[in-house]
């Protein structure tokens, strides 16, 4: 991991890797959800991304994700 950053918690003046704010507080570690709406013809979708990316407060409201718990 790149210098500054903490695995499973909260770093400080860094930019997320959603939408490329760096204007943000702190940041979390999270896992992305991607989500497929079920349709007449399909089922739901429901799968985690692979490995983690550090989100702001605002993107972990507006987007699925699972928050990554530290050890």
């Amino acid at each position: 991991m790149p210098d500054g950053w903490a695995r499973g918690g909260t770093v400080a003046l860094v930019t997320c890797e959603s939408c490329g704010s760096d204007d943000v507080g702190g940041l979390t570690e999270v896992q992305r959800i991607y989500v497929t709406p079920a349709a007449w013809d399909t089922e739901e979708k429901v799968k985690p991304a692979e490995g983690t990316e550090h989100w702001c407060d605002t993107c972990m409201l507006h987007y699925p994700h699972q928050v990554i718990e530290s050890a």
